[in-house]
């Protein structure tokens, strides 16, 4: 499909530039041509008024701006042939004879080698007929129409390379952004294939059941319910990256306190925390305000401490801190734990990315966390890096600028 579209941009490029280059070199062609026609003929009314010409050195080749003439009386004999005509008494007969056959006060007539310009004034005598060589400016012309040709042709190669060029590196985003939505359906297609599959299943085995109770098929419906709820959570993460990606989506946005919303987003996670044996340090600079969405901001940090307890052990400490310098804020959470392969952290905040699969899996874990919670920075301006070293634990730290702190 991009190949294809590829070529219709570079075809396209090429026959508008054709399109202007013809346009351009025929209207050069028109003009110098009508200039050449235009300066012989007035030329060629000066020699007939004059009805002389300036005695010409013997033997001296016939230059463009030359012109000779004929006179005839009128029964159509020659009366006088200029000293530099190139055409001799004898062969003036059938010029003569052609000209006045073809009853045209003006025109061109081939002589020998010579394309010769003629214009026939009427005179007392009878008449005159004044010539001068084509030739130059035939060559003119045809050297003219050679160098458009190459112009044209080296034109229409530069076109193709700087159009090829371009193609490739305009569509490169929109192939990225292809690829990423192929690979975005293709997963969010497997993870809702697999809790689909268990509810079905499970279902089968409880419709294969109907005599038994309710009571007695409880780990059945059990599952299909662990399911749902896992296939639910699995929708409204899809829905909500749905509406961050859309350009319509806007969110209202109101300057609330940042300190207490991250307090109030660890107290939840203290009882897990305990349980887990793990300490959750939390460092909280007082009344640092921000623009945004509240909600959101908590759902940003619940998902941040929430990655950092599934990969911290026993005894590990996980770390919150928000702080203020000038006119950024910054949030970092930390842990002490098992950190991250170094070539995963590029790929982290990728949707669907998951660095130990199988404990995804485990864990019911889509490997959407981290890229709703890029999603959310986004969404208020701020920016979202991770620090990580295996066996010494992980850092994500986000950036927000703001202009206002009210105390």
């Amino acid at each position: 499909m991009f190949r294809k579209l590829k070529i219709e941009l570079i075809l396209i490029n090429l026959i508008l530039t054709s399109l202007v280059l013809i346009t351009i070199f025929s209207g050069i062609y028109i003009l110098m041509k009508k200039s050449f026609d235009h300066s012989s003929y007035m030329r060629m009314v000066k020699t007939a008024e004059m009805e002389n010409l300036p005695p010409s050195p013997p033997e001296r080749n016939l230059t463009p701006s030359d012109s000779f003439f004929i006179k005839i009386d009128r029964s159509g004999a020659v009366r006088e042939i200029s000293s530099n005509s190139i055409i001799t008494r004898d062969s003036s007969y059938n010029v003569i004879e052609k000209i006045l056959k073809d009853n045209k006060d003006k025109g061109i007539i081939t002589y020998k080698s010579y394309k010769l310009r003629y214009l026939e004034i009427a005179k007392p005598y009878g008449r005159i007929i004044v010539f001068v060589d084509k030739s130059f400016d035939n060559e003119v012309l045809r050297r003219l129409i050679m160098i458009s040709i190459l112009v044209c042709i080296i034109s229409l190669v530069l076109v193709f390379i700087i159009s090829l060029f371009l193609a490739n590196v305009s569509l490169k985003p929109v192939m990225t952004a292809w690829e990423r939505q192929k690979a975005f359906v293709a997963d969010a297609s497997h993870e809702l294939r697999t809790p689909l599959a268990v509810i079905t299943t499970n279902l089968d085995i409880v419709l294969d059941n109907r005599e038994y109770s309710v009571e007695s098929q409880k780990k059945w419906l059990g599952n299909v319910k662990l399911e749902t709820t896992r296939m639910t959570k699995l929708i409204e993460a899809l829905l909500f990256i749905a509406r961050s990606d859309s350009s319509k989506t806007s969110f209202s946005k109101n300057e609330f306190n940042l300190s207490n919303a991250v307090v109030q987003s660890v107290q939840p996670f203290e009882a897990v925390a305990i349980q887990s044996g793990i300490k959750i340090i939390s460092k909280v600079e007082p009344d640092i305000f921000l623009k945004g969405t509240e909600g959101r901001i908590k759902q940003l940090i619940a998902i941040l401490i929430d990655n950092a307890i599934k990969h911290t052990r026993s005894g590990d400490t996980v770390t919150i801190k928000t702080t203020m310098v000038k006119s950024r804020i910054q949030i970092t959470v930390s842990d002490t734990g098992e950190g991250i392969p170094r070539e995963h952290l590029s790929k982290i905040f990728d949707r669907f990315y998951k660095v130990d699969k199988s404990r995804a899996k485990r864990e019911g874990s889509f490997g959407l966390g981290l890229s709703i919670a890029k999603c959310i920075v986004e969404e208020h301006n701020g920016i979202i890096d991770v620090l990580s070293e295996v066996g010494k634990g992980t850092e994500f730290r986000v950036v927000f600028e703001t202009k206002k702190v009210l105390q």
